[in-house]
This record gives C-alpha cells, structure tokens and sequence, in this order.
C-alpha cells in the first residue's frame, strides 16, 4: 500500500494517495510516515481536523521533528479557521512551548501561533509565553525577530505611541546590524533572515500608514524599507545554509511581483517575465502553493490565448451572433493547445472547480469532446461530494448549496459541449432541464442562446428576457433575439419592465424565508467611549450586527452607504445598529478611521476574538437578529447596488415578525 500510495503521489493523483495512506495507518498505527504523508495531503484536500489528528499522532511517535510541529501549527490555525472553532487555536496554544523546545527556528509556526493568538484575542498571552523563554532563546534570531513581531502587534491594539517606538527600536537594531554586515560576504543565514523579516515587518507596517492616510503622507520611508528588504532577502536567497527560511517571504514575494506585473499598465508585455516568476514559483515547497503556481499558469496562459485574438472584426465579415456556439473566434493552433494542456494540469491537480476553465476551452471551440467527458467527471465528483473543489469555509447548509450550483455549472458545460457536438436535441434537453429545475441568470440565459441557434427566437426571446430580469447581463442578445423575431428592439425593455419587478419580488420572498433561526453566541464587549454593549440587554429590538476590520477594503467602501442607514433609523427605537472591530483591528486605527471620516456610530472593540464564535470567514460579515435575539440572517461581503434596499427589508421583515 505504501508503494502504490508513492506512485499515487509520483502521478498526481492525489485523492487515491491519500486514501491508501490512510489506510496504512490505520492498518499500523505506529508507522510515522504514513501519517505524515496522511496529514499533508488531508491538509491539501483542506481537510483540517483530520490532518491535524495525524500531525498528533506523528509527534507521539517522533516528538522531535521540528517540521512536524510547524504543519500540525498549520492544520490547528486553519481547523480553527474554517471550522470556526476555538478549540483547535486554543489547542495550538497550549502546544506553544512544546513546540518552541523542537521547532523554534521555523518562521510559520510563529507566523500561524500569532493568528490565532490575534484572531483569540489572546496576544497578550502569546507574548507572554514567547517572553518567557527569551532567555532560552536568546541567540535564537528567528525567536527574536517573531518576539518583536508578536509585541509591535500587541502594542498595536493599545492607544498610545508604544506601538511606534518598539518599532523604531526594532529599526535601530535592524539598522546598526545592516551597517555591520553589509559588505560582508559569509553571513549567516539566521542574521539575513533577521534583517530580510525585519525590514519587511516595518515595510508593511509604513505601507498600512501611508495607505491609512488616503497616500497623502510621503511614501519615501515605506519604499526606503521595501528595498531594505528586497536587498536582504536576496542575499537570504543566496545564502547557501538558508534552510527554509526564506521560503515563505519568497513565496508571497513571487505572489506580489506577478500581481504587480498582470494587473499593470504594460500587462500583455510582460509575459516572459510572468512566466519566469511562475515557473520560479512552482518550486515552491508544498503541494497547495505549487497547486497555486498551476492556477496562476492557467490563468497567464489564458491571458496570452485571449490575447492573440483580435478584437477588431475583418473588414466584411458579417458579426458573430451573440448566441453563437463556440461564442469567440477559433485560436491559432499552438495557443489553443497551450490553453488545453494547462487546464488539463490544473484539472489533475483537484484543486478548485474547473467550470469556468471548461467554459473557456468551450468559448474557444477546443475539444468538445473532451471538455464533455470532463464535465461529467466533475457532475459526478460532486455528486460524491469528492475532496478539493468546494470552499472548506463553508459549512452545513452553505456548502449544500455550493454543491448543488457546482452540479447545475457542470451540466451547463455539458449542454454547451453537446451543442458544438452537433448533438442539438441532447443539448437543448439539458439546457431545458436546467433552466426549470434551476432557473437563474445563467441557465436561462443559456437556453435562451440554445433557442436562438435552433430557429427560435421569440421563445429565446422570453428566456433572456427572464434571465434579465435574474439579474443577468445579456441586454445584446435578448436585443438580437428580438430583431430575428422581427420585433423592435424596444421590446426588450418593455417585456423586462413587466417581469422583473415580479422577478426580484419573488427573489426577495425567498431570500426573506430562508431564516436561519440560530441562538448567538454570547457577546458583551465596550465601545469606543468605554460603554458595554451586550446582546443580551437588547431584547425586544431588531439588530443590525456587523463584523468588519481596519484593513478591509470593502467594509470602508461599504462606511458611507451605513451611514446613510443611520441615519435614516435615527429615532428608530426598534432597531439598533452595532459594528465590531475584529481580526487585530487596533484601537488606534480605528480611533483614526473614525476621526478622518467623522464617523460618531457606536463600534465595539472585540479583544476576545468574538468573531470566531460567530463563525465569520469574511469581512464584513452582517447579521440580523429578531426581537427574540435570534439570528436570522446573515450577509457577507458588500455590494453597492441595491445595498440600502437589501438591508432595509430584512429590517422590516424581522420588525414585522414574518417576510
């Protein structure tokens, strides 16, 4: 079993690897390997829990592997994480000095210890313990570095100036030791990690400040310490004892590099170079970044095939029909294998759903046939609620429903294959099947396209008309349906003025109906003035619970738009409004946002790390409990359109006790 697991992993065939691991350590509980080989890969399937139980196990059998320790930190934070339960951080506290007598020279077990300590709101707990063995580690400078780290963070939550002055002490520190060592050739390893990690601490920290200030302030000192860091970090890279660690710096430098350069002005020229920091990348270590790696190839390759199109039609060619099947012009044969080949890769690695890669292949008109066969095997994993496709963070009833709209996208594919087929009948059962059994934007707008191609088009008309009226975006070619039905254009607008208000009343009906009817977790926390707010003592009220952070961008953007619902409740005694500050938002940078936007709404600052017994994985996340307490519903993330109206009626729904 263990030969034939080794070939599963030598072939990528991850899923099948880890079942026979598991079944060898099931079968010899002691066999140290087979866990271990177990947990990476349940890590990687983002199976948590499961991975942490063997990463125990492991470190029963052989207590002294320090990169054990570090994975089994990784696999508690992110049990913890998408679990929502505390248990597993806490558990990773408990384990911390432990894990500091095996393991104290690995950067990402302090990187993991730190959030969850924050995420807990047990920071100061956390330096507590690395304090404690300051001492012990006193020549340690990963220790060091990550013991500073975990104090500028704590002193970050405080008001007060103590926050800036440990880190002007970090870089007067990090300065004479860069002074001392600069033409120095033979450095150490652990010494330019200390000044790589440490200039980036302080980068990110000046980049949050200049961004703080609306980029008013001078970036000067915030791109003097980026490039303190890039220089160090190379140097690290370069060092030949470095070990592991420069491994995750490098890793997210790479990120950030290809980030900079594909969303850039000068994108389509950088290719080369995208394509030299992805395959740099895919050395990574760990199969979930290189599985990451896989994605982001995919992704430049696609770029260059849509690229090579030209958007521009030949100059007597007759428009392409908006419900043409393939939609796009065919590629030119190297970019359309290109494009196949690396989407097969990222197929075979399992690592998120192919739908939307499957859609392109099909946009393209490249190997129906195959892209078919693909889309069943999908339908089917799913259906056998296969690993490595559905979000781990979500839970019970969301991730039925993620499951569910992953079957209905993978039988999209389906018809859409069957259609370039040329098998019509086939195609235009399914694309009927699924517009009935799950109509949406997408399904009816797919079968409306369907009705089109096969010489109908006032019923296809209807259909986009429909999908309209969903929310979709399919204007042009409801507009082409109406003109091959020899009908104004005209009509679409009119037909849609009919339908969507019924539309979206139906919509809402059913998204007022689905109530979670959920008892909160208990929460009692102060607000900025230092007054107590408790769940509890709002009985009889609805409440409008939001959870958001200082770093988030959409809860700032989503600011201006809650304002303005305050405003008009104010004198509302039934309803109540409360935000709370959570993921390591300190007290100083919400006193900041607060002031420089004039915001006086009450904003509770959670030091316990509440936002974990509220199971959010979001910011910000938004709930809505009934006069009785309970939550009813919830809302995550903030989109624009519509945002006081979607709010507003889970109100007056709550208030008026039914939908």
């Amino acid at each position: 079993l263990m030969a034939d697991a080794a070939a599963d992993l030598e072939a990528i065939r991850f899923e099948s690897a880890m079942h026979r691991f598991d079944s060898v350590r099931t079968a010899t509980s002691d066999d140290a390997e087979a866990h271990r080989q177990y947990a990476r890969l349940a890590h990687y399937f983002d199976r948590q829990a499961a991975a942490a139980e063997a990463w125990e196990r492991v470190l029963e059998l052989e207590p002294e592997d320090a990169a054990a320790w570090d994975e089994y930190f990784t696999a508690l934070r992110w049990a913890g994480a998408y679990e929502t339960d505390r248990r597993y951080g806490e558990k990773l506290m408990q384990a911390l000095t432990e894990a500091l007598r095996h393991a104290s020279g690995r950067p990402e077990l302090y990187t993991n210890a730190q959030d969850v300590a924050s995420d807990l709101g047990q920071l100061e707990a956390y330096v507590a313990t690395l304090t404690a063995h300051r001492e012990t580690h006193a020549g340690n400078r990963v220790f060091q570095h990550h013991l500073g780290a975990a104090q500028v963070a704590l002193a970050g939550l405080e008001e007060g100036d103590r926050s800036r002055m440990l880190e002007d002490s970090i870089r007067t520190v990090l300065d004479e030791l860069a002074e001392r060592n600069r033409d120095v050739t033979d450095i150490e390893a652990p010494v330019l990690y200390q000044l790589a990690a440490g200039y980036e601490l302080l980068s990110d920290r000046a980049q949050s400040a200049f961004i703080g200030s609306g980029g008013e302030g001078d970036p000067g000192p915030w791109q003097k310490l980026l490039a303190d860091k890039d220089f160090w970090l190379a140097r690290l890279l370069a060092a030949p004892d470095r070990g592991i660690l420069a491994d995750d710096m490098r890793y997210w430098d790479l990120v950030s590099q290809l980030a900079t350069l594909q969303y850039g002005p000068s994108a389509s020229e950088s290719m080369d170079e995208q394509f030299r920091i992805i395959d740099e990348g895919l050395q990574s270590p760990g199969l979930g970044r290189r599985a990451a790696w896989i994605s982001r190839r995919l992704a430049a390759v696609r770029a260059v095939a849509d690229e090579s199109v030209a958007d521009d039609p030949v100059e007597g060619e007759e428009p392409v029909s908006m419900a043409a099947e393939p939609r796009n012009p065919g590629l030119a044969p190297q970019h359309a294998e290109a494009l196949f080949e690396a989407t097969m890769e990222y197929i075979t690695w399992q690592n998120g759903s192919p739908v939307s890669s499957l859609r392109r292949l099909l946009d393209y008109g490249i190997r129906p046939q195959r892209v078919l066969e693909e889309a069943v095997a999908f339908e089917e994993a799913m259906r056998a609620d296969r690993p490595g496709y559905i979000y781990a963070g979500s839970l019970g009833e969301a991730r039925e429903r993620a499951r569910q709209s992953l079957i209905t996208s993978a039988r999209g594919v389906q018809a859409r294959a069957l259609a370039q087929l040329g098998q019509t009948e086939a195609a235009g059962r399914l694309f009927q099947e699924l517009a009935t059994e799950s109509p949406g934007s997408g399904t009816l707008a797919q079968y409306g396209r369907h009705l089109m191609r096969t010489g109908q088009p006032e019923r296809g008309l209807d259909m986009l008309v429909e999908a309209l009226a969903h929310g979709g975006s399919w204007r042009r070619t409801a507009e082409e349906a109406a003109e091959a039905a020899g009908l104004p254009v005209e009509v679409v607008a009119e037909r849609l003025a009919v339908r969507q208000p019924t539309v979206q009343a139906e919509l809402e009906a059913q998204a007022l109906g689905d109530r979670l009817e959920r008892e909160p977790p208990d929460l009692a926390l102060p607000d900025q003035h230092g007054t107590q707010w408790a769940l509890r003592d709002l009985s009889g009220k609805v409440v409008v619970l939001k959870f958001w952070a200082t770093w988030c961008g959409p809860c700032l953007e989503e600011f201006p738009h809650f304002v303005q619902l305050l405003e008009k409740y104010e004198g509302d005694d039934e309803v109540v409004f409360l935000t709370v500050a959570s993921a390591g938002s300190s007290r100083d940078g919400v006193a900041q946002l607060l002031a420089t936007n004039g915001y006086t709404f009450p904003v509770l600052l959670d030091d316990e790390g509440r936002a974990v017994d509220f199971e959010v994985l979001a910011w910000p996340t938004t709930f809505y409990l009934d006069p009785d307490g309970l939550i009813q519903y919830r809302r995550e993330g903030f989109e624009e359109d519509g945002y006081e109206h979607q709010t507003a009626i889970r109100i007056d729904a709550l208030r008026a006790g039914g939908p």
